[in-house]
């Protein structure tokens, strides 16, 4: 987040209109620098910038409310003066619609907040749903199986 808020600076600094987008998984939000980078952009009132977490649950080490529970997100995102929207990231319709919506609320004043409800490994059934495959990869006739569901669940995305 820290990064893209110094990108998202000197593209003002620039004149350049472009926005900056950076995903953050919800594991991350337990670092501090986050929340520093967080107060930071509202009080600079870095509006070019569009930040999205996928809040699936999980995280290398277990369920997100076992290893340290971030409470109500939204709240606190707001609390920090971000402009918070929340949508399905299982969907790609809603994430597109949402990308959208999120692009006409910048240049106002505050950054904007995705927060994007999603389950790990999504549209595979041996994957979804546990922190045991962030960071394991899977063996051939594992992979094959993947791509299989994801080509039926995906389709043209």
């Amino acid at each position: 987040l820290s990064v893209a808020i110094g990108a998202a600076q000197t593209k003002k600094l620039d004149g350049d209109k472009q926005l900056v987008y950076v995903l953050m998984g919800d594991g991350e939000l337990q670092e501090g620098q986050v929340w520093e980078a967080a107060m930071y952009a509202a009080h600079h009132k870095v509006d070019n910038l569009i930040a999205a977490i996928d809040f699936n649950g999980q995280q290398i080490d277990g369920p997100t409310e076992k290893v340290m529970s971030l409470g109500n997100l939204k709240a606190k995102w707001e609390a920090f003066g971000w402009d918070v929207m929340e949508m399905n990231g299982n969907d790609m319709n809603d994430v597109i619609r949402g990308l959208e919506l999120a692009k006409a609320k910048t240049n106002k004043s505050k950054p904007v907040m995705i927060l994007m409800q999603t389950d790990m490994g999504y549209g595979v059934d041996f994957m979804m749903g546990t922190h045991k495959w962030h960071g394991t990869a899977p063996n051939d006739e594992q992979l094959a199986a993947a791509l299989a569901q994801l080509e039926e669940t995906l389709g043209d995305y």
